[in-house]
Formats: structure tokens, C-alpha cells, sequence
């Protein structure tokens, strides 16, 4: 046994869009933010350990629009709970993965180039969602990671309907995050 706590700091971009499940008539373009963490840790083994990844995180997507009245992206603002489980394969390299929760603390719309607080929210208050993960440890007390994470149910209840006005069924909206990130061991 080698419980040894951590306590990393970080941040980095978020590169999100969203998937629509049996949807080809909206096609989202990826958009580019934020977020800002802290992560306790406790190592079980020399090369095992857990931890929560807190999170504040900036994620949305973008639309080509022809009038500058129309809806040209969504930017929500989460904080990402994501307990995760992390194994070194080599003295610099980790591979993790995990399950959490998302609870949306914001969502915002822009229309002619600017963001508002969207008054008709389209996504559920908080989702389920995984995170697989890479962390390099170049040199003491600093790590970077590339992350993946997606939401496991569908982050909107929205509808939609085809030409011929009939529902989509099936229609889940998943977010999809890739993640490229800094860290810091404070102690």
C-alpha cells in the first residue's frame, strides 16, 4: 500500500461539439474553451491511484448561419464531478478512465456576435458522462493530459422532425469534449 494524497491544480482547452443520433440536417461545427481544475488524489500502489477531477469547464458548439439574426452557437458552463481510477504504465506515462456527473451552471446562446444568457434552456441541468484519458509526467510535480469525454444520455430533450414533419426517434444529443491540459502538484 502506498497512500500517499495529492493535490493537482490545472487548466487547458476544450475542443466540444455535440453528435445527433439519426439526425443529418444539423451539422454543428466544434468550438473552442476552457476550464480551470483541481484534482485530490490518493495512491493506492506506486502505480495505482484515484481521484476526483473537479471541474470548471466551458464547452459548446457553433452553426454556419446565413442571417445574422439566427442562433450561432451554445456555450454552457459545467461543473464536472469525474472520479477516476489511473494506472502508470511507465514512470512518465498514465492511462485513466472514469464516470461522472455534469451539472450546468450556464448556457448561453449568440446571436449577431453576441453571447446571452439563454432565457429557454435546451439542455437538462446535469448529464452522465465518461472520460478516458492520458497523462505524461515530464518532470516532478507537472502533468499534462489529452482526454476524451462524452455524455452517456442525451444532454437535451429537444425534438426533431424530418421534412415530412414526423418525429426522429432515437434523436440523442451527446456532447463530445477532447480535452489537452496542464497540471500542477501543489502538494
Amino acid at each position: 500500500m502506498n497512500a500517499q494524497i495529492k493535490l493537482l491544480v490545472g487548466g487547458g482547452a476544450n475542443f466540444s461539439n455535440i453528435s445527433i443520433r439519426n439526425v443529418d440536417f444539423v451539422k454543428p461545427n466544434s468550438a473552442t474553451n476552457y476550464f480551470l481544475s483541481g484534482r485530490p488524489e490518493l495512491g493506492l500502489t506506486n502505480n495505482l491511484n484515484i481521484g476526483l477531477d473537479i471541474q470548471f469547464s466551458r464547452k459548446g458548439y457553433n452553426f454556419d448561419i446565413q442571417d445574422s439574426q439566427d442562433i450561432a452557437g451554445y456555450r454552457f458552463q459545467y461543473l464536472d464531478l469525474l472520479p477516476q481510477l489511473q494506472y502508470k504504465i511507465i514512470k512518465h506515462l498514465a492511462v485513466y478512465g472514469g464516470l461522472g456527473i455534469a451539472i450546468r451552471t450556464s448556457e448561453k446562446i449568440k446571436i449577431d456576435d453576441v453571447w446571452s444568457e439563454s432565457l429557454y434552456k435546451i439542455t437538462n441541468s446535469s448529464d452522465f458522462t465518461y472520460i478516458l484519458g492520458v497523462r505524461l509526467f515530464p518532470i516532478d510535480k507537472l502533468t499534462f493530459h489529452l482526454q476524451y469525454a462524452s455524455s452517456l444520455t442525451s444532454i437535451s430533450n429537444l425534438e426533431f422532425v424530418n421534412n415530412q414533419g414526423q418525429t426522429v426517434e432515437n434523436a440523442k444529443i451527446l456532447l463530445k469534449n477532447l480535452q489537452l491540459g496542464i497540471a500542477y502538484q501543489i502538494f
